[in-house]
């Protein structure tokens, strides 16, 4: 049992040390306006504030947190109404999709309580820890700049004959900007199961897979495991159009470390408490090819056999 004092409510959880603050604020607690992007530190997404600090709750354990002063986005709105941070956000049109806004309002809110003028500079520093990929960063800047212009009577839509060149209000930007607004992670129906990836610990390998039904059957919490045979269609994905030569699950071959074999599915802490070493998987190490010089060298063993010399793709511009 961990305890978390979040937006100045204490939650008794039942957390492993371990977890991480994001998923227990997540699922736990059920405070979903935090987001996670990567799991890694490097979007920003997941930003809270610990005893007044922004920080990313992905790269916390539970165990950390506890005895601190935890304030997610949930936690800004003052007696049910927005504060001055959250109506410049949405004056300005800071909020677009509304995956990064959490945390920028959190990264935002450390900034302010330890520099109320805060020059532009200062503020694109400050936020640097926090990805968008929608505003490209100015209305968030001048929402920030801008925070003491703003006051309710400035958040309405322009009136019929002066709209054009007008800015009109976010018809969704309140609930994304409290945290209410609910995305496609944000909640699931009674009783779901979860899965869990497991991935090649190796840079390229071969492998081959044991009796996985065996190693059901004898795992408690544990309904299924999943293969690349149970991808119907194409095991296949890519950025590209008619390129789509990576598979969702690996099949024989692993190209990266990272590259997901198996899929457990079942209940949550049956499939995160199973050690990937336990799994009935014959790794054989191959050396890698990273790099240029070894992939492109002659005779270098392909890394995709429909990718004759592993070149993806020839162009002339």
């Amino acid at each position: 049992m961990i305890s978390l004092d979040v937006n100045g409510q204490l939650h008794v959880t039942k957390a492993r040390p371990s977890d991480r603050l994001a998923d227990v604020i997540r699922n736990e607690i059920g405070l979903t306006g935090t987001k996670i992007g990567c799991n890694a530190g490097d979007c920003g997404a997941c930003t809270v504030l610990i005893d007044g600090n922004q920080t990313c709750a992905c790269m916390v354990s539970a165990a950390r947190a506890e005895g601190s002063k935890i304030i997610t986005v949930e936690g800004l709105a003052e007696n049910g109404q927005l504060n001055a941070l959250q109506k410049s956000f949405h004056a300005f049109g800071a909020a677009q999709c509304g995956i990064c806004t959490p945390g920028m309002l959190m990264a935002a809110t450390d900034l302010l309580q330890h520099n109320p003028s805060p020059t532009e500079a200062t503020i694109r520093d400050h936020l640097g820890g926090v990805l968008c990929r929608c505003t490209g960063y100015q209305k968030i800047i001048q929402a920030i700049l801008n925070i003491e212009t703003i006051d309710n009577a400035g958040i309405v839509d322009p009136g019929i004959g002066s709209a054009v060149g007008a800015r009109a209000v976010k018809i969704d930007g309140i609930q994304k900007l409290t945290g209410a607004e609910k995305f496609g992670d944000d909640s699931a129906p009674k009783n779901s199961l979860w899965i869990r990836a497991i991935r090649s610990p190796f840079w390229r390998a071969n492998f081959e897979i044991g009796d996985l039904k065996s190693f059901v059957k004898n795992t408690d919490g544990l309904l299924d495991i999943l293969t690349a045979k149970d991808i119907p269609g194409n095991n296949g994905f890519g950025i590209y159009p008619d390129v789509k030569d990576q598979p969702a699950l690996a099949e024989k071959t692993v190209r990266y470390r990272g590259e997901p074999v198996l899929a457990l599915v079942g209940d949550h802490d049956a499939i995160y408490a199973i050690d990937d070493k336990d799994l009935p998987i014959l790794w054989s190490e191959e050396e890698p090819l990273q790099g240029f010089d070894k992939p492109l060298a002659e005779g270098a063993d392909l890394i995709h056999p429909s990718r004759p010399g592993n070149i993806l793709a020839e162009g002339c511009v």
